[in-house]
């Protein structure tokens, strides 16, 4: 069977001579099946390009980002360092000033998971963990709890020592000493529960400590009397004034004027009859005075 031709003629307006071109089906096929094949490479070719210039600029952008992370890490690592230097420094200070405050190293202790283990006494030292932000979290929570307790027990011997009558009410020469004596009208032994210090008239009476008048006035032998209620238990009584700087009810502090110096009551000469008692006992003043005598 003959082959079939395909003819193609192309005739041009401005020439009398005309082109012919002719070729054979199967020539055309494949002509066709080429010019496909090559449109689907060029296609396969131009996403495989594209595809690899988005991955090379990818991979530079993560390179970036990466040399940006290594930098920030170590950033990081440098700051966790200087606050863990920091938190051990601030320990330190507390534990010091824990001592110095008469106190055992108090604290919750933290195990690797944060959980309260028991220590000696109340609490103790917690359990380093490795660096990372939960172990600074729990060593600046144990920081702050040895600093809460601390305060608090400056705060309390700050208000112990601030109640305590430590300084003399007045200078002067003591008569008569605390205990068992002869009673200077009677001439019998009988218990003398205070100090009687003898100093001129009108000599001015000082608070030894901060506390809360409860009685201002006259009080039997007493005379002109003041009684002062410290924290703490403490009780303080000045008899025998000449004259009361305070009322009832008022507050004083420690060095505050109360009173002059007298013969007021069952007296025999000027002086100041000063009696300290500790929870409703009498105590010898002298046991607390520290500034004289």
């Amino acid at each position: 069977m003959p082959r079939r031709l395909n003819t193609i003629i192309i005739v041009p307006h401005s020439k009398a001579r005309f082109l012919k071109f002719s070729f054979s089906t199967r020539a055309l096929v494949a002509v066709i099946s080429a010019a496909a094949c090559a449109f689907i490479l060029s296609v396969i070719a131009i996403t495989y390009t594209g595809t690899a210039v988005n991955r090379r600029v990818e991979v530079q952008r993560l390179k970036s980002e990466n040399s940006e992370l290594v930098e920030v890490n170590r950033q990081l690592e440098t700051t966790i360092a200087e606050v863990q230097g920091r938190l051990d420094e601030f320990e330190e200070r507390t534990t010091r000033l824990a001592l110095a405050a008469g106190m055992e190293a108090q604290a919750v202790g933290f195990s690797g998971v944060g959980s309260p283990a028991t220590r000696v006494g109340s609490g103790g030292p917690y359990d380093r963990l490795p660096e990372s932000p939960e172990a600074l979290t729990a060593q600046g929570q144990w920081v702050q709890k040895q600093l809460d307790l601390v305060e608090g027990r400056l705060t309390e011997q700050s208000h112990l020592l601030s109640s305590t009558p430590t300084v003399a009410p007045v200078v002067g020469l003591i008569t008569d000493g605390f205990g068992r004596r002869k009673d200077p009208f009677t001439g019998r032994l009988a218990y003398h529960r205070g100090l009687d210090i003898s100093a001129r008239r009108g000599t001015p009476i000082h608070a030894p400590a901060d506390g809360i008048v409860v009685f201002s006035g006259r009080n039997g032998g007493l005379g002109r009397c003041v009684r002062i209620s410290h924290d703490f238990g403490f009780t303080t009584v000045y008899g025998h004034l000449d004259k009361i700087l305070v009322e009832a009810g008022a507050e004083v502090h420690r060095g505050q004027e109360i009173g002059l110096l007298g013969n007021s009551g069952r007296s025999t000469g000027p002086h100041l009859h000063y009696e300290v008692h500790v929870n409703g006992v009498s105590k010898n003043p002298l046991y607390y005075i520290l500034d004289a005598f």
